[in-house]
């Protein structure tokens, strides 16, 4: 079984890592670490973000992948649209936990995007592990 890690490139992920990796540590499990994009191709910034996950990772007892994977085009919120996205990766990886970070958006953010770590708690049939973001970083 694996742990499923959703990062991004923003400042929870590091919290995000960091939790995955004492939680598979700990259990004995496998990383699988995504990082979802809205373009068809991973642009520059997104395969530096996966090649650092990489290097982080080479440093650990953990066994990791990490890859970078298109979020599809759909009439749902963005923040909905990568839950679903993150939900349907959970059921092909085969996937035991589920890790991912959360940064508050406020009221009008939630109505407008929609919020990806409540859509996946609110479907996911494994745990879900949220991790805030730092109070240092708001």
């Amino acid at each position: 079984m694996t742990i499923l890690v959703a990062i991004a490139n923003d400042s929870v992920s590091p919290a995000v890592i960091e939790t995955a990796v004492r939680l598979a540590d700990g259990l004995g499990e496998e990383l699988y670490v995504v990082h979802l994009v809205d373009e068809d191709t991973a642009d520059g910034t997104a395969m530096q973000l996966r090649d650092e996950m990489r290097d982080r990772f080479r440093d650990t007892n953990v066994v990791a992948t990490v890859a970078i994977e298109h979020v599809g085009r759909s009439a749902m919120r963005s923040g909905t649209r990568v839950g679903n996205e993150l939900l349907e990766l959970a059921a092909d990886v085969d996937v035991q936990h589920i890790v991912m970070g959360h940064e508050p958006k406020g009221l009008a953010g939630k109505i407008r995007d929609g919020d990806a770590a409540v859509s996946v708690i609110d479907a996911a049939d494994v745990p879900v592990t949220v991790v805030p973001e730092s109070p240092s970083d708001i």
